[in-house]
Parts: structure tokens; C-alpha cells; sequence
């Protein structure tokens, strides 16, 4: 996602049961998520991007009301992500990998710079 060096801070189908979706059947249940997230800095020798924080913002998504859209949870990551002075760039994806039959998931990503850094 940036040029040159770069380390990425890589979060991998983290597993999260949460309430969303546009359908009537998905407010009767929560949805199974499978959320992965990468965080881009150029970093100084003993700096680091702290996944913790990130892990947490997500896993707490299975205590929240209802929300429609997957765009709204990647909204909330780009805002922890960027939280982090030390992040320069994010690109996040959530699958739902229970709606279709026939794939493997079906869902949203998105990729941000910070606001105000050129790429």
C-alpha cells in the first residue's frame, strides 16, 4: 500500500459473530465475520504498530447494536487504525463467509492514507 520501505502490522480473519446486515434474516442472528486488517507504517528501529488495540476494537463489534452496512465496522477500523500516529496507511476487509453457498465470502474492503499524508 506505500511505496518504498514499509512495515505492515497484519491482523489475518480475525472471527467475529456480530448483528448486521440489510436482510430480515439477519436481525434475527448475528452474522458470522471474518475481519483482516493491515496497518502500514514506516517505522524507526525499536517503534512498533501495537495489534492489540485494533484486535480489541474489532472483538468488541460482538457486544454493539445492529448495523446495517459492513462499511460503517470499516469505518471504525479506519478510525483505530489511524488513532496510531505511527499508521500512515490502512486497508481492511470484512467477509461474510455464511451468505453465499456457492463462494467463499462475499463482502467489503477499503484502503485509506491518513488524512493529510502523500502517499
Amino acid at each position: 500500500m506505500l511505496t518504498g520501505d514499509y512495515t505492515a502490522a497484519v491482523l489475518e480473519t480475525i472471527e467475529v459473530h456480530v448483528r448486521c446486515g440489510l436482510h430480515a434474516f439477519e436481525y434475527e442472528r448475528p452474522n458470522r465475520l471474518w475481519v483482516s486488517v493491515w496497518q502500514y507504517g514506516r517505522l524507526k528501529p525499536g517503534e512498533f504498530i501495537d495489534y492489540d488495540l485494533m484486535r480489541n476494537a474489532v472483538v468488541a463489534w460482538e457486544t454493539q447494536d445492529h448495523v446495517e452496512l459492513l462499511e460503517t465496522l470499516l469505518e471504525d477500523v479506519m478510525a483505530t487504525a489511524f488513532s496510531n500516529p505511527l499508521v500512515l496507511a490502512c486497508r481492511a476487509r470484512i467477509l461474510k463467509p455464511d451468505i453465499f453457498p456457492d463462494t467463499h465470502g462475499a463482502g467489503v474492503e477499503m484502503a485509506r492514507f491518513r488524512p493529510g499524508f502523500a502517499a
